[in-house]
Protein backbone atom coordinates (compact mmCIF):
# COMPACT_ATOMS: atom_id res chain seq x y z
CA UNK A 1 0.00 0.00 0.00
CA UNK A 2 1.39 2.97 -1.03
CA UNK A 3 1.89 6.09 1.78
CA UNK A 4 -0.45 8.58 2.17
CA UNK A 5 -0.12 11.69 0.30
CA UNK A 6 0.05 15.30 3.04
CA UNK A 7 -3.61 15.90 1.61
CA UNK A 8 -4.54 12.69 2.70
CA UNK A 9 -3.27 12.57 6.09
CA UNK A 10 -4.45 15.46 6.77
CA UNK A 11 -8.29 14.62 5.66
CA UNK A 12 -8.04 11.52 7.71
CA UNK A 13 -6.29 13.58 10.69
CA UNK A 14 -9.45 16.05 10.30
CA UNK A 15 -12.23 13.35 9.87
CA UNK A 16 -10.43 11.47 12.81
CA UNK A 17 -11.57 14.43 15.19
CA UNK A 18 -14.82 14.31 14.04
CA UNK A 19 -16.63 12.72 17.29
CA UNK A 20 -14.89 15.66 18.94
CA UNK A 21 -17.51 16.45 21.77
CA UNK A 22 -16.32 20.75 22.27
CA UNK A 23 -19.05 22.52 20.95
CA UNK A 24 -16.66 25.25 19.75
CA UNK A 25 -14.41 22.75 17.90
CA UNK A 26 -16.74 20.79 16.13
CA UNK A 27 -18.50 23.67 14.25
CA UNK A 28 -14.75 24.48 13.07
CA UNK A 29 -14.32 20.89 11.75
CA UNK A 30 -17.18 20.77 9.90
CA UNK A 31 -17.09 24.06 8.11
CA UNK A 32 -13.52 22.66 7.10
CA UNK A 33 -14.84 19.59 5.70
CA UNK A 34 -17.70 21.73 3.59
CA UNK A 35 -14.82 23.98 2.38
CA UNK A 36 -12.66 20.79 0.90
CA UNK A 37 -16.40 19.88 -0.70
CA UNK A 38 -16.82 16.63 -3.12
CA UNK A 39 -13.38 15.40 -1.98
CA UNK A 40 -14.33 14.53 1.32
CA UNK A 41 -16.69 12.56 0.39
CA UNK A 42 -14.90 9.06 -0.30
CA UNK A 43 -13.11 9.91 3.24
CA UNK A 44 -16.34 10.13 5.41
CA UNK A 45 -17.95 6.88 3.94
CA UNK A 46 -14.57 5.14 4.59
CA UNK A 47 -14.91 6.39 7.73
CA UNK A 48 -18.07 5.48 9.03
CA UNK A 49 -17.09 2.09 9.90
CA UNK A 50 -14.04 2.64 11.47
CA UNK A 51 -15.60 3.72 14.97
CA UNK A 52 -18.65 2.07 16.69
CA UNK A 53 -19.94 5.16 18.68
CA UNK A 54 -23.22 6.57 18.19
CA UNK A 55 -21.62 9.58 18.14
CA UNK A 56 -19.53 8.93 15.92
CA UNK A 57 -21.86 7.15 13.53
CA UNK A 58 -24.99 9.97 13.62
CA UNK A 59 -21.77 12.71 12.98
CA UNK A 60 -20.61 10.24 9.77
CA UNK A 61 -24.41 10.00 8.38
CA UNK A 62 -25.24 13.56 9.08
CA UNK A 63 -22.17 15.10 7.62
CA UNK A 64 -22.47 12.79 4.93
CA UNK A 65 -25.97 14.11 3.93
CA UNK A 66 -25.63 17.57 4.36
CA UNK A 67 -22.57 17.79 2.52
CA UNK A 68 -23.82 15.92 -0.65
CA UNK A 69 -26.95 18.43 0.00
CA UNK A 70 -24.52 21.19 -0.47
CA UNK A 71 -22.80 19.96 -3.28
CA UNK A 72 -26.12 19.03 -5.21
CA UNK A 73 -27.54 22.78 -4.50
CA UNK A 74 -23.70 24.16 -5.42
CA UNK A 75 -23.86 22.09 -9.03
CA UNK A 76 -27.76 23.10 -9.74
CA UNK A 77 -26.33 26.94 -9.09
CA UNK A 78 -23.93 26.87 -11.28
CA UNK A 79 -25.99 24.49 -13.92
CA UNK A 80 -28.64 27.04 -14.23
CA UNK A 81 -26.49 29.47 -15.04
CA UNK A 82 -24.97 27.86 -18.08
CA UNK A 83 -25.85 28.87 -21.93
CA UNK A 84 -26.92 25.12 -22.79
CA UNK A 85 -28.24 23.38 -19.61
CA UNK A 86 -28.87 19.84 -20.22
CA UNK A 87 -32.03 19.28 -18.54
CA UNK A 88 -30.64 15.19 -17.63
CA UNK A 89 -27.89 16.76 -15.63
CA UNK A 90 -29.81 19.27 -13.77
CA UNK A 91 -32.04 16.61 -12.80
CA UNK A 92 -29.37 13.90 -12.00
CA UNK A 93 -28.27 16.77 -9.55
CA UNK A 94 -31.59 17.29 -7.77
CA UNK A 95 -31.45 13.50 -7.47
CA UNK A 96 -28.13 13.03 -6.00
CA UNK A 97 -28.62 15.14 -2.84
CA UNK A 98 -31.01 12.58 -1.93
CA UNK A 99 -29.62 9.13 -3.28
CA UNK A 100 -25.45 9.46 -3.07
CA UNK A 101 -24.86 6.10 -5.40
CA UNK A 102 -26.95 7.76 -8.19
CA UNK A 103 -24.47 6.97 -11.60
CA UNK A 104 -24.14 9.81 -14.01
CA UNK A 105 -22.45 7.60 -16.17
CA UNK A 106 -25.70 4.62 -16.09
CA UNK A 107 -28.54 7.68 -16.50
CA UNK A 108 -26.36 9.58 -19.56
CA UNK A 109 -26.40 5.80 -20.67
CA UNK A 110 -29.66 4.93 -20.31
CA UNK A 111 -31.41 8.09 -21.68
CA UNK A 112 -28.26 7.83 -24.77
CA UNK A 113 -29.62 4.46 -25.24
CA UNK A 114 -33.53 5.71 -25.26
CA UNK A 115 -32.76 8.89 -27.87
CA UNK A 116 -30.46 6.53 -30.23
CA UNK A 117 -33.27 3.70 -30.28
CA UNK A 118 -36.10 6.69 -31.04
CA UNK A 119 -34.00 8.34 -33.45
CA UNK A 120 -34.60 5.38 -36.15
CA UNK A 121 -37.94 5.07 -35.48
CA UNK A 122 -38.45 8.75 -36.06
CA UNK A 123 -36.27 8.95 -39.42
CA UNK A 124 -38.85 9.08 -41.88
CA UNK A 125 -41.33 10.85 -40.12
CA UNK A 126 -41.88 14.48 -41.34
CA UNK A 127 -45.22 15.74 -39.95
CA UNK A 128 -44.92 17.18 -36.49
CA UNK A 129 -48.45 14.96 -35.07
CA UNK A 130 -46.83 11.74 -36.64
CA UNK A 131 -43.46 12.41 -34.86
CA UNK A 132 -45.30 12.84 -31.40
CA UNK A 133 -47.38 9.93 -32.14
CA UNK A 134 -44.45 7.76 -33.05
CA UNK A 135 -42.80 9.39 -29.52
CA UNK A 136 -45.61 8.66 -27.27
CA UNK A 137 -45.94 5.33 -28.11
CA UNK A 138 -42.08 4.69 -28.35
CA UNK A 139 -42.20 6.20 -24.05
CA UNK A 140 -44.79 4.34 -23.05
CA UNK A 141 -45.25 1.23 -25.07
CA UNK A 142 -40.94 0.45 -25.62
CA UNK A 143 -39.85 2.04 -23.10
CA UNK A 144 -42.38 1.34 -20.52
CA UNK A 145 -42.18 3.92 -18.76
CA UNK A 146 -45.21 3.41 -16.22
CA UNK A 147 -47.29 5.95 -13.75
CA UNK A 148 -45.72 4.85 -9.65
CA UNK A 149 -48.46 7.42 -8.29
CA UNK A 150 -50.24 10.15 -9.62
CA UNK A 151 -49.75 14.22 -8.16
CA UNK A 152 -53.08 14.47 -7.37
CA UNK A 153 -54.31 11.65 -5.87
CA UNK A 154 -51.37 10.34 -4.02
CA UNK A 155 -47.72 11.26 -3.07
CA UNK A 156 -44.40 8.82 -3.61
CA UNK A 157 -41.35 11.09 -2.85
CA UNK A 158 -39.29 8.65 -4.98
CA UNK A 159 -41.34 8.64 -8.07
CA UNK A 160 -40.14 12.57 -8.12
CA UNK A 161 -36.55 11.60 -8.95
CA UNK A 162 -34.27 10.25 -11.07
CA UNK A 163 -33.21 6.51 -9.69
CA UNK A 164 -36.95 5.40 -10.34
CA UNK A 165 -37.32 6.20 -13.85
CA UNK A 166 -33.82 4.62 -14.41
CA UNK A 167 -34.27 1.67 -12.57
CA UNK A 168 -38.35 0.85 -12.70
CA UNK A 169 -38.95 3.53 -15.77
CA UNK A 170 -41.80 4.71 -13.04
CA UNK A 171 -42.31 7.63 -12.17
CA UNK A 172 -45.32 10.19 -11.52
CA UNK A 173 -46.88 13.13 -13.95
CA UNK A 174 -44.15 15.41 -13.23
CA UNK A 175 -41.03 13.20 -13.43
CA UNK A 176 -42.25 11.53 -16.50
CA UNK A 177 -42.85 15.19 -17.94
CA UNK A 178 -39.37 16.41 -17.73
CA UNK A 179 -37.94 12.86 -18.71
CA UNK A 180 -40.58 13.23 -21.91
CA UNK A 181 -39.57 16.60 -22.47
CA UNK A 182 -35.77 16.05 -22.26
CA UNK A 183 -35.85 12.79 -25.00
CA UNK A 184 -37.87 14.77 -27.03
CA UNK A 185 -35.95 17.64 -27.27
CA UNK A 186 -32.97 15.03 -27.86
CA UNK A 187 -34.60 14.14 -31.04
CA UNK A 188 -35.82 17.63 -32.25
CA UNK A 189 -39.74 17.45 -31.52
CA UNK A 190 -40.14 21.11 -30.37
CA UNK A 191 -41.86 19.98 -26.64
CA UNK A 192 -42.22 22.07 -23.52
CA UNK A 193 -43.39 22.22 -20.41
CA UNK A 194 -46.30 24.11 -19.11
CA UNK A 195 -46.36 25.69 -15.51
CA UNK A 196 -49.62 24.38 -14.34
CA UNK A 197 -49.59 22.94 -10.50
CA UNK A 198 -50.91 19.41 -11.48
CA UNK A 199 -51.95 19.38 -14.64
CA UNK A 200 -48.79 17.99 -16.61
CA UNK A 201 -49.06 19.02 -20.33
CA UNK A 202 -46.47 19.63 -22.88
CA UNK A 203 -46.92 22.05 -25.45
CA UNK A 204 -45.65 21.18 -28.72
CA UNK A 205 -44.46 24.16 -31.22
CA UNK A 206 -43.67 24.70 -34.88
CA UNK A 207 -40.20 24.45 -33.80
CA UNK A 208 -37.11 24.15 -31.28
CA UNK A 209 -36.76 28.19 -31.43
CA UNK A 210 -40.61 28.84 -30.76
CA UNK A 211 -41.29 29.26 -27.57
CA UNK A 212 -44.62 31.53 -26.65
CA UNK A 213 -47.74 30.76 -26.10
CA UNK A 214 -48.65 32.30 -29.17
CA UNK A 215 -46.68 28.97 -30.87
CA UNK A 216 -48.58 26.87 -29.06
CA UNK A 217 -49.80 23.90 -31.74
CA UNK A 218 -51.41 21.28 -29.61
CA UNK A 219 -50.61 20.01 -26.01
CA UNK A 220 -49.44 16.53 -24.70
CA UNK A 221 -51.41 14.72 -22.00
CA UNK A 222 -48.69 12.95 -19.89
CA UNK A 223 -51.25 11.86 -17.56
CA UNK A 224 -52.98 10.37 -20.38
CA UNK A 225 -50.16 8.16 -21.46
CA UNK A 226 -49.04 11.15 -24.20
CA UNK A 227 -52.73 11.79 -25.98
CA UNK A 228 -52.97 14.92 -27.63
CA UNK A 229 -55.41 18.13 -26.82
CA UNK A 230 -56.12 20.82 -29.86
CA UNK A 231 -55.31 24.36 -29.55
CA UNK A 232 -58.87 25.34 -29.95
CA UNK A 233 -60.11 22.81 -26.80
CA UNK A 234 -57.32 24.67 -24.64
CA UNK A 235 -57.91 28.06 -25.24
CA UNK A 236 -60.28 28.95 -22.29
CA UNK A 237 -57.62 27.72 -20.24
CA UNK A 238 -55.02 29.64 -21.54
CA UNK A 239 -57.21 32.78 -21.71
CA UNK A 240 -58.19 32.24 -17.57
CA UNK A 241 -55.23 31.71 -16.55
CA UNK A 242 -52.27 34.05 -17.74
CA UNK A 243 -49.67 33.10 -16.12
CA UNK A 244 -49.20 29.78 -18.17
CA UNK A 245 -45.93 29.54 -20.18
CA UNK A 246 -44.07 27.65 -21.78
CA UNK A 247 -41.20 26.30 -20.17
CA UNK A 248 -37.00 26.07 -20.89
CA UNK A 249 -35.01 23.88 -19.63
CA UNK A 250 -33.82 25.92 -16.48
CA UNK A 251 -38.03 26.69 -15.77
CA UNK A 252 -38.89 23.29 -16.70
CA UNK A 253 -36.83 22.00 -13.69
CA UNK A 254 -37.56 25.02 -11.30
CA UNK A 255 -41.60 24.32 -12.00
CA UNK A 256 -40.20 20.45 -10.69
CA UNK A 257 -38.65 21.36 -7.15
CA UNK A 258 -41.51 24.14 -6.62
CA UNK A 259 -43.96 21.33 -6.69
CA UNK A 260 -41.82 18.87 -4.73
CA UNK A 261 -40.57 21.45 -2.11
CA UNK A 262 -44.85 22.22 -1.74
CA UNK A 263 -45.61 18.26 -1.74
CA UNK A 264 -42.81 17.46 1.25
CA UNK A 265 -43.16 20.41 2.89
CA UNK A 266 -47.78 19.53 3.37
CA UNK A 267 -47.01 15.87 2.79
CA UNK A 268 -43.17 14.32 4.47
CA UNK A 269 -42.64 13.18 7.61
CA UNK A 270 -38.77 13.08 7.32
CA UNK A 271 -37.08 16.36 8.70
CA UNK A 272 -34.15 15.94 6.40
CA UNK A 273 -35.94 16.20 3.16
CA UNK A 274 -37.57 19.08 4.55
CA UNK A 275 -34.75 20.96 5.16
CA UNK A 276 -33.13 19.69 1.80
CA UNK A 277 -36.07 21.03 0.27
CA UNK A 278 -36.31 24.34 1.73
CA UNK A 279 -32.10 24.77 0.51
CA UNK A 280 -32.43 23.48 -3.17
CA UNK A 281 -35.94 25.55 -3.53
CA UNK A 282 -33.68 28.88 -2.63
CA UNK A 283 -30.45 27.53 -4.73
CA UNK A 284 -32.80 27.37 -7.83
CA UNK A 285 -34.29 30.72 -7.39
CA UNK A 286 -37.76 29.40 -7.27
CA UNK A 287 -39.15 32.28 -5.29
CA UNK A 288 -38.17 34.02 -8.05
CA UNK A 289 -39.99 32.00 -10.75
CA UNK A 290 -43.83 32.56 -12.47
CA UNK A 291 -46.26 30.39 -11.85
CA UNK A 292 -49.63 29.27 -10.38
CA UNK A 293 -49.98 29.46 -6.63
CA UNK A 294 -49.49 26.27 -5.53
CA UNK A 295 -50.85 26.79 -1.64
CA UNK A 296 -54.40 27.28 -3.24
CA UNK A 297 -54.70 24.25 -4.55
CA UNK A 298 -56.66 21.32 -3.58
CA UNK A 299 -54.54 18.07 -4.41
CA UNK A 300 -56.58 15.32 -2.44
CA UNK A 301 -58.73 15.97 -5.18
CA UNK A 302 -57.50 14.33 -8.74
CA UNK A 303 -60.22 16.36 -10.46
CA UNK A 304 -58.49 19.04 -9.84
CA UNK A 305 -55.92 17.86 -12.53
CA UNK A 306 -58.89 18.14 -15.02
CA UNK A 307 -58.25 22.20 -16.09
CA UNK A 308 -59.35 21.71 -19.75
Amino acid sequence: MSPATPAQAEMEALIGMMDETDTEIYPLLKNALFQIGEGAVPYLENARLKKDSPLWQSRMESLLRELLLDIACRKLSDWKEEKCPDLLQGFFYLSSAFYPDLSWEEARNTFNRMHGDCGLLLASAERLKERVAIFSNFFFNECKFKFGSRIASGYQFADFLLPNLIHLKQGNDRSLALAYQYLAERNRIPVFLLNLPVVNLLACTADMEKREKKDLRFCIDISRYGSTIDRDALEPMLSIQKQIQLCNTVEALQDHVKLLHFMVDRLEDDPFRKEAMKKLYTCMDCQDTNGPNLSATDFSNPENGNLY
